[in-house]
């Protein structure tokens, strides 16, 4: 089954995605409320599973660590 909506990609803010070594590497993180959610990097940016659709927590807690 597809789905519904696309996940969004966020534009890093330290740096530069296109062609990184640890794309399509997947971080898991533990949400608020004890769910696990999935970031990755893309050529163009951070896409993370959660229900938000603003660059979330996750991806800045990942993000802020490069």
């Amino acid at each position: 089954m597809k789905a519904k909506y696309r996940t969004p990609i966020f534009a890093s803010d330290t740096i530069n995605t296109k062609g990184h070594w640890a794309q399509n590497i997947i971080w898991n993180r533990i949400g608020s409320k004890g769910d696990t959610y999935s970031i990755e990097m893309k050529d163009n940016g951070w896409t993370c599973d959660c229900p938000a659709r603003v660059k979330c927590k996750h991806i800045k807690e990942i993000d802020a660590n490069f």
